[in-house]
């Protein structure tokens, strides 16, 4: 119920001239809006069996003030008569499978036929509240299109209808359709659902008022919806998508393209024509003769190549039509063109960013998310600009830094693998909402002031952006949605390159355009790093694309411009966020935690560790990015060094007693340059707000990333202890350590252990735990006091002397060490194998958090490369000792020293330093009985469930 509308419904019924003649009187409460409506029996023909009606009175709803209201001015101002053979309400029809009321008509306008008593339907009509206007659209078909089809003869119009309070003025909501043009559901949706919004008077033709820069509605022209809400974005995003791929033809990034461009047109035209004049972006024509698709195909077309070469600043122009009607058919587009021609794209006036995300739905939604690429859900954006201060940064350089010409500034941020823009648009929207209030500028110097205005004052509220934020993107679909999103958003597209982000800088230069981005540093020879920097930019935000491939000319480009290895993406972006940054710049992007925890990219975390402050490490669920890919991913954030500061780790390193990268050699160093104790914070949280789910919205789960507003925004602080992982980040070391929420560690720690492991899950066992995984760590000993490994002989893959039995990993149960029944034996290997001989226990290095233990494998058998061979140090049971190593604070101290991105394995030798609580000795033959009389119970139920079974099968042959 809204009262506000029913005050005004109310109130424009009464004040119309002719509603005596309608209305025989309302009873309203003015406190809670309830009441009763009571028409005039001879003005009304109201059916019998319309359920609610007493003597023509009838409870006042939303959708009854909003018939009402339009039954009154079909009189006062549509010239139709206020009588019962014209008028009627509630007229019962044959059911149709409609949902709700079943087969009634709201509202029926008939002609008046001296001959007969009741003449044919000219209008019929559905009204709405107008908060199911957009929900219930679906039910077009059932509720007008086939009910319809009972009146004979068949109504001229259908008309779907009610009307809205926008800024404290009602404004209708019309679609009308004419039943001689389209007789049914499917040939009107076909024809992209074209309709008119001007009820036809005193039975004359109906029309369509045209789109226009005007700020309210006139007889002839119909101002943009300034005001349309998230459930009509939502609506109109999945029919958007369900009608232009519907039908196949067209691929799910074809999809994409063709609305990012439609947008573009929309935008363009909204920004570029004059006042008082109509729109290009609308589909013309009336009732009976809507606008040719194939017609409107051509007219966009031409508009569009407008709007590219206006907005989008590309080198080359698109080759060919923008909306090829060989690849997608016209009334398609006609339809995206009807269903968006009367909304607003550049204005709205409810809070947050609902033109934003109707755009981020679509591209989400529409884009097929390949090669490494995938989008960023909002929250883990919003946690990032909020982990890294970036206002305070912005406000920072705001109040105290200037430009080459000594001007005031603001920070120079990009995000070298853009995407559609998330990241920028997030960070754009951040830093106008915190810098640009006029409390802010009231409080600046008067320069400052004149520079503040100047970026954030006026129509242009984010012309700072069009200096400040840069971003390139590789793909050419994503990229032009890219630039699209910036001129949504006001920020212009100059600075989005389509391009690789990894090219040398000069491939950056283009004639015209603002180009930092393709400059660098003149060469220096004292310099400690000796390929290319640009060094312009204050922040970097991004999630770069993991584990791409280049061709081999793609190759050859980039490694001029390198001087590590081109091995690996992520790496490869590594070095070139240090090559944008200035110094002390920050960066706070996505990696895959592989780069942290595995041996392979050891040599990038050193890289990481010499020439950046690391600041916090926060590593994300496997959750975070499925559907799309299960990768393990971590949020880092860091500064870069000064160059004093890398050439200080250079020097210290240079004289160091060990020439090899130790961690001795590592620790010697941090302690030599006082940096050892420098602090970096960690977490690992489990929830982050979402569960996604393919091709469905995503669930809402806990958040423990941060404390969520009202409407999903951040929220700093709040009452009590601290919550989430920014709280336990923003607190600093005054709070108590939590692996999920956080912890702080130092690089001497991390330089404590060889590897040089970066990944909190990691570092939680090691700093914190000193390796304990079971019992009290003053009663635990290092696995290594019990236990010894056994180098095991490998066979290599091919024939074999003898046929062997070979047992898998998928042979074992997790955490029961028994294995299958039936065991392959095989005469030849199509993979290398290890033999279990001389070993009393063997450990499954890979996945080892499933607990895959065998207790005295058989000596003959072979089994896979990734069984760990064990032997007793001591008398304790071969039993006690392989259930020990499946207990679940073991299982999770595995899960935290493995690593890798795909088969996560880990390190034999590490597992030995783990730290456990042995039983006493003399407990151990009284343990080692119990665990084999429930572990043979377990067997017993086993086979009790073959024999059931088998007695279920034997029921079948009688």
């Amino acid at each position: 119920m809204d009262l506000n509308l029913r005050k005004a419904l109310k109130s424009a019924i009464v004040s119309l001239s002719d509603s005596s003649k309608i209305i025989d009187g309302i009873q309203f409460d003015e406190n809670d809006g309830s009441g009763t409506i009571t028409y005039r029996q001879d003005a009304v023909w109201i059916d019998p069996k319309a359920p609610g009606f007493v003597q023509g009175s009838t409870a006042i709803t939303d959708e009854e003030l909003v018939r009402a209201y339009l039954l009154v001015r079909l009189v006062s101002e549509h010239g139709y008569a206020a009588s019962s053979e014209v008028l009627e309400i509630e007229r019962v029809y044959k059911a149709v499978g409609r949902p709700g009321k079943g087969g009634r008509i709201d509202l029926l306008v008939r002609k008046k036929e001296k001959s007969r008593t009741l003449g044919g339907a000219f209008l019929f009509i559905e009204c709405k509240a107008p908060n199911k206007f957009d929900s219930d659209f679906p039910l077009i078909d059932g509720q007008l299109f086939r009910l319809s089809r009972q009146e004979i003869p068949r109504p001229k119009h259908l008309v779907y209808f009610t009307t809205e309070l926008k800024n404290l003025y009602l404004r209708d909501r019309t679609i009308l359709i004419d039943t001689d043009t389209f007789s049914d559901f499917e040939a009107w949706d076909k024809a992209g659902q074209p309709s008119v919004d001007q009820i036809p008077s005193n039975y004359g033709k109906a029309s369509k008022r045209r789109y226009a820069n005007v700020e309210t509605d006139t007889e002839k022209l119909r101002a943009l919806d300034r005001a349309a809400g998230p459930e009509l974005f939502n609506r109109l995003q999945n029919e958007i998508h369900d009608v232009i791929w519907g039908g196949g033809g067209t691929n799910n990034n074809e999809v994409f393209v063709y609305i990012t461009k439609l947008i573009l047109c929309k935008i363009f035209d909204e920004k570029e024509t004059e006042p008082g004049k109509q729109y290009r972006f609308q589909r013309f024509g009336d009732a009976s003769i809507p606008e040719n698709p194939d017609r409107l195909l051509a007219r966009l077309n031409v508009f569009y190549r407008e709007a590219e070469d206006a907005y989008l600043a590309l080198p080359v122009p698109t080759q060919g039509p923008a909306f090829d009607p060989a690849r997608i058919s016209p009334e398609k587009i006609a339809y995206v063109v009807g269903k968006l021609e009367g909304i607003s794209l550049i204005e709205n006036v409810h809070p947050g960013d609902l033109l934003g995300e109707f755009f981020e739905q679509i591209v989400s939604q529409d884009f097929t998310q390949t090669k490494g690429q995938f989008f960023t859900p909002s929250k883990i954006v919003r946690f990032m600009l909020h982990l890294s201060r970036s206002v305070d940064q912005a406000r920072d350089i705001m109040l105290h830094k200037k430009d080459h010409l000594g001007r005031p500034r603001l920070p120079y941020v990009i995000d070298p693998a853009c995407g559609s823009g998330t990241f920028l648009i997030e960070y754009m929207k951040l830093v106008k909402s915190e810098l640009g209030q006029t409390a802010v500028a009231a409080s600046l110097p008067r320069r400052l002031r004149e520079a503040h205005q100047g970026w954030f004052q006026g129509l242009a509220a984010n012309a700072w952006a069009r200096d400040y934020l840069f971003g390139i993107e590789n793909n050419y679909d994503l990229g032009i949605a890219a630039k699209v999103n910036m001129v949504l958003h006001g920020d212009g597209s100059m600075n989005t390159w389509i391009a690789s982000g990894l090219l040398p800088f000069n491939d950056y230069w283009i004639e015209g355009r603002h180009n930092i981005l393709g400059s660098s540093q003149p060469d220096n020879a004292k310099h400690p790093y000796r390929a290319q920097r640009n060094e312009q930019f204050d922040f970097i935000i991004s999630n770069p694309p993991f584990s791409i491939r280049m061709s081999k000319d793609e190759k050859a480009k980039v490694e001029q411009a390198f001087a590590g290895s081109v091995s690996f993406s992520e790496n490869l972006f590594i070095e070139r966020w240090y090559q944008l940054l200035r110094e002390e710049g920050s960066l706070c992007c996505i990696l895959p935690e592989a780069v942290l925890d595995t041996s392979t990219n050891e040599a990038i975390r050193l890289f990481l560790l010499q020439n950046f402050r690391l600041e916090a490490i926060i590593s994300l669920p496997y959750d975070a990015f499925r559907p799309f890919t299960s990768t393990k991913t971590c949020i880092l954030l860091a500064s870069k060094r000064t160059a004093a500061e890398v050439a200080a780790w250079s020097h210290q390193w240079g004289r160091s007693s060990s020439k090899k990268a130790t961690s001795a050699r590592i620790r010697e160093v941090l302690m030599g340059l006082g940096w050892h104790e420098d602090r970096v914070f960690m977490a690992e949280p489990q929830e982050i707000g979402y569960k996604r789910r393919k091709n469905l919205s995503d669930l809402k789960v806990t958040n423990e990333l941060y404390q969520e507003d009202e409407i999903g925004g951040v929220r700093i602080g709040g009452p009590g202890a601290p919550q989430t992982v920014l709280d336990y980040y923003l607190a600093g070391r005054d709070v108590t350590a939590s692996a999920n929420l956080g912890f702080w560690t130092t690089l001497g720690a991390v330089a404590s252990r060889e590897g040089l492991r970066l990944d909190p899950k990691y570092r939680w066992l090691w700093d914190f735990r000193q390796g304990l995984a079971h019992g009290r760590a003053t009663k635990a000993v290092e696995l290594k006091t019990v236990i010894d490994l056994v180098d095991l002989v490998k066979f290599k893959k091919g024939e074999l002397d003898v046929e062997r039995r070979v047992i898998d990993l998928e042979h074992v149960e997790s955490l029961q060490a028994l294995l299958q029944t039936e065991i392959p034996v095989l005469d030849a290997l199509g993979s290398d194998k290890v033999s279990f001989a001389g070993c009393e226990l063997a450990f499954s290095k890979l996945e080892p958090y499933l607990g895959k233990v065998i207790i005295e494998p058989p000596e003959d058998a072979l089994g896979s490369t990734e069984w760990v061979g064990m032997r007793r140090k001591s008398d304790v049971p071969l039993v006690v000792l392989g259930y020990l190593l499946m207990l679940p604070g073991l299982l999770e101290a595995y899960r935290r020293l493995q690593s890798g991105k795909r088969h996560a394995r880990l390190d034999p030798k590490e597992l030995l330093c783990l730290r456990v609580e042995m039983p006493e000795a003399s407990r151990w033959p009284i343990l080692a009985g119990e665990v084999n009389r429930r572990r043979n119970e377990i067997l017993e139920m086993r086979q009790r469930e073959v024999e059931v079974r088998q007695v279920i099968d034997r029921l079948f042959t009688g």
